[in-house]
């Protein structure tokens, strides 16, 4: 199973069949983030597009990552991730080793519902929570 990274050039090659993948994550809270915004975060590079791709199959899941810079350590952060198999251990495995070749030192993304249990199955753990007011 590979994983690639999509740099911003390769995007109109690859958005048609990512998107739809993205698309599904983004209907589970659509107040977050729109498509459009998620590909223009991409196309522009503030955020990554990986995806990877079974044997036979082709490209079957997609993720959009950010990096956030805090003092003391890079966080890979999980804005968006759809498609099939994408909590197999291999896809999580590859996944972690791209962020660590990009400086991460930690990944996190935000889950609430069914989510939570879904990742603490991965190895993640759940370190806070995030408290908002509208401004």
């Amino acid at each position: 199973m590979p994983l690639y990274h999509i740099p911003p050039t390769h995007l109109p090659q690859i958005w048609p069949l990512a998107a739809p993948m993205l698309q599904k994550a983004i209907d589970l809270d659509p107040s977050a983030i729109t498509i459009e915004q998620a590909e223009y975060a991409i196309r522009t590079g503030r955020s990554h597009l990986l995806v990877w791709e079974e044997p036979d199959e082709g490209i079957t899941g997609a993720v959009m990552v950010d990096f956030i810079d805090y003092p003391r350590e890079r966080v890979a952060h999980v804005n968006l991730m759809g498609g099939r198999g994408v909590v197999r251990d291999y896809v999580f495995d590859e996944a972690k080793k791209w962020m660590k070749l990009n400086g991460a030192t930690k990944a996190q993304c935000w889950a609430r519902g069914s989510l939570v249990q879904m990742y603490e199955k991965m190895g993640m753990e759940n370190t806070h929570q995030v408290m908002r007011i509208k401004l």
